[in-house]
């Protein structure tokens, strides 16, 4: 999963998927609608006590804004947050680019229903605020031809499962496999590269690209592999 992805439900749209999720009555005054939301910058998550906040997408490290499922309990910057931090992001969307010779094309991708989606995350305090990193295991299907990596979603049948800090690293790790009988299906689709630039964010950079940027050229290089 690259570094970009966006959130902009409404409260009524988030109380119909996620009716668990605890809303502020002025949500939707205190959390504008976000289209191109970027490493830094601040979003909503929820944690274990099921209210929705805003924190810091990254660690404040570099290349802490993902983590990776398959070692995210062994490595040390993450081994606490594992077992009693979870949390999860809401997003619509997210964004992978296509290396080409022309520059990077960019992909949008959601679930094939357009549902809000909920990532699996791991919060922590730094300097006082809550900041976390998104949790990514290997693409499937159809999206592994435009990136190796995926975010994980969390369906939200098992969501409070997830936010449980007595659910063992057992059971954690069972949630971010993902399963035929609830996994969902993605549909990516090209669009403006306008939303390479991370000062856009606007509906606009979910439309489909002009006829000068959608022409088919052959990855230049592989993708590089995510820290």
């Amino acid at each position: 999963m690259c570094g970009r992805f966006s959130f902009f439900a409404r409260r009524t749209d988030i109380a119909a998927a996620f009716p668990f999720v605890l809303l502020a009555p002025d949500f939707d005054a205190i959390v504008p609608p976000r289209y191109n939301i970027a490493p830094a910058q601040r979003t909503t998550i929820v944690r274990s006590d099921l209210h929705a906040s805003l924190a810091t997408w990254g660690l404040g490290i570099p290349h802490t804004f993902n983590a990776r499922a398959e070692s995210v309990a062994e490595r040390p910057l993450y081994r606490r947050s594992f077992v009693e931090r979870p949390a999860l992001v809401p997003a619509n969307g997210w964004f992978e680019w296509e290396p080409t010779p022309s520059g990077k094309r960019p992909f949008y991708i959601t679930a094939d229903d357009e549902r809000p989606l909920l990532f699996a995350a791991l919060w922590e305090l730094r300097d006082g605020s809550p900041c976390f990193s998104i949790l990514t295991r290997a693409s499937r299907f159809e999206l592994a031809p435009i990136h190796h990596r995926e975010p994980v979603v969390i369906e939200p049948a098992d969501a409070l499962h997830w936010l449980d800090e007595h659910t063992s690293p057992q059971q954690r790790h069972q949630l971010l496999v993902p399963r035929s009988d609830r996994a969902p299906h993605f549909y990516p689709r090209e669009v403006t590269r306008s939303v390479n630039d991370i000062g856009n964010d606007g509906a606009d950079l979910l439309a489909s690209p002009t006829s000068a940027e959608s022409v088919r050229d052959l990855p230049l290089f592989p993708l590089s592999p995510e820290p």
